[in-house]
């Protein structure tokens, strides 16, 4: 064998995968719950595996990490939906039975109505969108980048409607002119 092949006498090892470890299923999974929350770490526990052992499988598997970024792409284009959907009144009006069963799902890991969950924060969501734009995210390259540590201006939820409904108007009178509705 050739110099380098490893083992004694030049013998090529095998090694035998850890047992319980990333299946085809557990990667399933901590992708459908990662694209659903964003949430690397709840993600994770989710399938029963430690966030360290998501990066390591992300850093030595190209298409872990290619399912992993579409995934958070994924659940960012959810919190755009959600923060749209809240800053024209659609989130508002949920009885209260709904709330409570929402809650009690979200504290029984369901990343579905974590998502959902009564603690959306437009805020934090607009927050979260921003460090995205800027590069922050893993969609656009490394924290500490551009923009990082870059302050928030702080802005009404009056003033974020008028931003969102401004931009869906716009958005739909760029879609009438291509599709010739205008």
């Amino acid at each position: 064998m050739a110099a380098g092949a490893g083992g004694k006498a030049g013998r090529l090892q095998v090694r035998k995968a850890a047992r319980g470890g990333w299946t085809p299923a557990k990667r399933a999974a901590f992708l459908e719950h990662l694209a659903a929350t964003c949430n690397i770490a709840a993600s994770a526990r989710a399938v029963g595996m430690a966030p360290r052992g998501a990066h390591a499988l992300k850093a030595r598997d190209a298409v872990f990490a290619a399912d992993w970024a579409r995934a958070i792409e994924a659940a960012y284009e959810t919190l755009e939906v959600r923060l749209l959907a809240y800053a024209l009144g659609e989130v508002e009006g949920e009885s209260e039975r709904e709330a409570e069963a929402e809650a009690e799902a979200e504290a029984d890991g369901d990343a579905e109505a974590e998502l959902r969950g009564a603690h959306f924060d437009p805020r934090v969501a607009v927050q979260a969108l921003g460090f995205r734009k800027r590069g922050g995210g893993s969609s656009g390259g490394a924290a500490g980048g551009a923009g990082a540590g870059t302050l928030c201006k702080r802005v009404s939820l009056a003033e974020l409607e008028a931003v969102l409904v401004a931009r869906l108007d716009a958005l739909d009178a760029q879609a009438a002119s291509v599709t010739g509705d205008a």
